[in-house]
């Protein structure tokens, strides 16, 4: 019922008072855009006398989600791009789509292709939407959009490795397809600063020839900072907009709408171009009582949806959780409920982006007589950030980085705001928590405040950081004994009112995991007109958008994982991840032969040495029996094949030690034979 209630009154309300023609004149009054002059809004087609739907070839029919084509286990990523994108079977249809055509509204609309395995091409000029990541993942966001000769880029993402993926220390996208065009490219927008969405900067910038980067205040400034660590701050060509910003990149227009998310300044997206109009939200919430932004503006996305959007991608990270998300409001209250009521040493940790909530904590502090200290890097550094660009309004001199001045104070008088919420094993609060912070050693009569959720994979570390301080005696208090924490994406009731608003022809959810996306696909029919597009894309798949309609193409587009490991990117592969996850496993196994080079003879046994194999009570038996089955191997193979290559020897005696460790012991470890010869 407040759905219904919201979405009639912003549809009489925009309709009332901003026209097609209006809106135009509303667009020349705002700030004058980057890259071009704004045109007025082209007032929309009327509707068509006499023109009649085309009738649904299976009438009633709603069509249903296939299997998903690349089972994995949950512990493991694929990194193989023929797995992680298996093509469908020509001769099948895609049930995502289905055939009817949508009802004449304010002008008429083409019908939306199947999958286009099995219907004619579009022809003229298409719009290309290409996901590159962000669509089998929570993480590494990357968007692009092509039309003709001109290519924009929405958000430049990286993700965090999983525990599987062993030395490596996170994953940006494959930009392979666009550095080839890297001509075309005429800008990169950026929805927000979370590092899911910039993180990859660094990475792409050089290889896509140094393109614009747009974004809001907030969010150039935390690019500028990610630059700055890797020394490209300098050549970086950094634009800011705000919400009535208008840009003209190549023959696209791109606009913005203010939307709320769990960092400050976050922004939708609204493409226009000759073959048709997308909508990207971004990661998104509605919050009538943000932390400091102002609340999404509703009126201005049903304006938007008014103009006729050919396809809506739309975050669906907490697309599966019923009614609203809670209100930064609610958080704010249970913190400041904790600040009044303890009486000892308070330690808040939470993610070091969430610049609202820690603002209202500093904000709390001198109210009840406390001063906040910052311990972390990034805490650090992005709260220095948000006051410089005045994005915090607590007093000056209530908020210091972290000293041993800390503990000349009161317990009663200090508030420490750390990283560390996910369990990050050399962050802040780990360090406390083992009794290895330089300032902080936990005592009996602390509080410490987990304000966040656990990312999918890090349950266990945060579990053990909190038996550390437990063990240490401080109270802990986390989001399932308080409202001490909120997401900033968007749960049920908002994806359906967004959707609501918008009025898309396609629906397209994005930003997830498959379940997430699928769950979100079935979600949106409960409530969407019978005749709403609704499709899963994977990374790397392409959906054209013409004038004649909406079609998946059959081209896929290349949209690997390149790991990040030290300074090296992409220069390991999954043989690298393999050998490292059998090394973690069963070990590591060497076998050193000496051998005359032209007899092959050996001089003496080999020398076995072990690293994580065996016990040392079990190791002098089975060394002493893998030494022999090596030595006869070596002997066996060099007499039956004469002048065999060394590469091909050890392989050989590898595999034949292999398979008598696996059958004496049931274990696989690596095994590498060294020959010196004489």
């Amino acid at each position: 019922m407040a759905l219904d209630k919201i979405t009639d009154w912003l549809n009489k309300n925009v309709s009332k008072s901003t026209t097609p023609a209006n809106a135009g004149a509303q667009a020349q009054t705002s700030q004058a855009p980057i890259g071009g002059t704004p045109k007025p809004a082209t007032p929309q087609a009327q509707h068509q006398p006499g023109a009649k739907p085309q009738q649904p070839q299976h009438p009633g029919q709603r069509p249903q989600h296939p299997q998903h084509g690349r089972p994995r286990h949950p512990n493991q990523r694929n990194n193989n791009p023929q797995q992680r994108n298996p093509q469908r079977n020509p001769n099948q249809k895609n049930p995502h789509f289905n055939q009817h055509q949508q009802p004449q509204q304010t002008r008429q609309q083409p019908i939306v292709q199947a999958d286009g395995l099995d219907g004619p091409p579009l022809k003229g000029s298409k719009l290309r939407i290409i996901p590159l990541g962000g669509l089998e993942e929570v993480g590494k966001n990357i968007m692009a959009l092509e039309y003709e000769n001109d290519i924009i880029i929405i958000d430049a993402g990286m993700s965090f490795a999983g525990p599987d993926m062993l030395g490596v220390d996170y994953i940006v996208p494959d930009v392979s397809y666009l550095e080839q065009r890297r001509a075309n490219i005429r800008g990169i927008v950026f929805t927000h600063g979370h590092l899911d969405h910039i993180g990859a900067i660094h990475y792409i910038l050089p290889k896509l020839g140094n393109p614009p980067l747009y974004g809001t205040k907030l969010t150039c400034g935390l690019i500028k900072n990610r630059l700055e660590e890797f020394e490209l701050d300098k050549s970086a060509k950094i634009h800011e907009f705000t919400e009535t910003t208008r840009l003209k990149l190549g023959k696209f227009e791109v606009e913005f709408f203010r939307v709320n998310h769990s960092i400050p300044d976050g922004v939708g997206v609204f493409v226009k171009s000759p073959a048709g109009n997308i909508v990207h939200t971004g990661d998104f919430k509605f919050d009538y009582k943000p932390a400091i932004d102002k609340p999404a503006d509703l009126q201005r996305i049903a304006q938007i949806g008014l103009q006729g959007v050919d396809a809506l991608l739309i975050d669906s990270t907490n697309a599966l959780k019923p009614g609203f998300c809670k209100s930064e409001q609610d958080v704010a209250n249970s913190l400041e409920e904790i600040i009044r009521t303890t009486k000892g040493r308070l330690i808040i940790t939470s993610f070091s982006s969430l610049i609202g909530r820690i603002n209202q904590i500093c904000n709390f502090a001198p109210k009840y007589g406390r001063k906040v200290f910052l311990s972390g890097r990034s805490m650090i550094n992005n709260m220095e950030l948000a006051e410089k660009l005045g994005y915090t309004t607590y007093p000056k001199g209530t908020v210091k980085p972290i000293t041993n001045h800390v503990n000349t104070l009161p317990p009663s008088q200090v508030i420490i705001v750390t990283t560390g919420a996910q369990g990050e094993a050399m962050s802040a609060l780990t360090r406390m928590s083992i009794g290895e912070h330089a300032q902080v050693k936990i005592v009996e009569g602390d509080t410490v405040v987990i304000s966040a959720s656990p990312i999918p994979g890090n349950e266990m570390a945060i579990v053990n950081i909190v038996n550390n301080l437990n063990h240490q005696g401080a109270k802990v208090i986390t989001h399932g004994n308080m409202d001490v924490h909120t997401s900033g994406h968007a749960h049920q009731e908002e994806l359906k009112l967004m959707y609501s608003l918008i009025k898309p022809k396609c629906y397209v959810p994005i930003h997830g995991e498959f379940y997430m996306r699928t769950g979100h696909a079935e979600m949106i029919k409960t409530i969407a007109d019978p005749r709403l597009h609704v499709t899963i894309l994977e990374n790397g798949d392409i959906l054209e958008v013409s004038k004649q309609g909406i079609r998946k193409s059959k081209q896929k587009i290349p949209s690997n994982d390149i790991l990040v490991d030290g300074l090296g990117f992409g220069d390991i592969g999954s043989k690298v991840i393999q050998e490292r996850q059998i090394m973690s496993q069963d070990g590591i196994l060497m076998i050193l032969f000496r051998a005359y080079e032209k007899t092959k003879n050996l001089v003496g046994d080999p020398d076995i040495l072990t690293r994580g194999f065996v016990y040392m009570k079990e190791s002098q038996a089975i060394a002493e029996e893998v030494k022999q089955v090596a030595k006869k191997a070596f002997e066996q193979i060099t007499s039956q094949k004469k002048g065999i290559e060394t590469k091909e020897l050890k392989q050989e005696i590898a595999l034949n030690v292999n398979r008598f460790i696996k059958k004496r012991i049931g274990r696989e470890p690596m095994i590498i034979p060294l020959i010196m010869y004489f």
